[in-house]
């Protein structure tokens, strides 16, 4: 089932900005960063550690690249912060299956591209206790890309 926290998304109005902060206060640097059209966002992922599933843990800084966008909405009525914790797992199609079964509302029938090439899907915030919650089956990654 779910294997590590693959990332923590966290809203920002100036993903540049927010990037340097994390990079000076904390010492983290860029792993990857991408537009993605589809959730019209610009993103930068900020990789943590490795963990013990072959994966990794990161910090997914997330700017609204239009204002219709899920990401946009979300910061004119919170500002930034936490948006999100994703799960990785093997198989995002059996475990938000298994998860749905419980009860749990899944955002998407079938499973989008996220970040990475990755495989996502997410859980409604109001049958995970008001947290936003993603799965997510990472792509192999070979090499970062910037």
């Amino acid at each position: 089932m779910l294997t590590r926290i693959d990332h923590i998304g966290i809203a920002c109005f100036d993903l540049d900005k927010t990037v340097e902060f994390y990079r000076a206060t904390y010492g983290f640097e860029v792993f990857h960063s991408e537009v993605n059209e589809e959730q019209g966002v610009r993103e930068a992922m900020l990789k943590i550690n490795d963990t013990s599933d072959g994966g990794a843990s990161y910090l997914q800084l997330l700017e609204p690249t239009r204002e219709d966008s899920t990401v946009a909405k979300w910061l004119a009525k919170n500002g930034e912060g936490v948006h999100h914790i994703a799960f990785g797992t093997a198989d995002v199609d059996a475990d938000a299956a298994d998860i749905k079964d419980k009860g749990v509302r899944v955002l998407y029938e079938e499973p989008r591209r996220g970040s990475m090439g990755s495989r996502i899907t997410f859980l409604h915030p109001k049958d995970c206790h008001g947290v936003l919650t993603e799965l997510v089956t990472s792509a192999p990654v070979e090499s970062p890309e910037h």
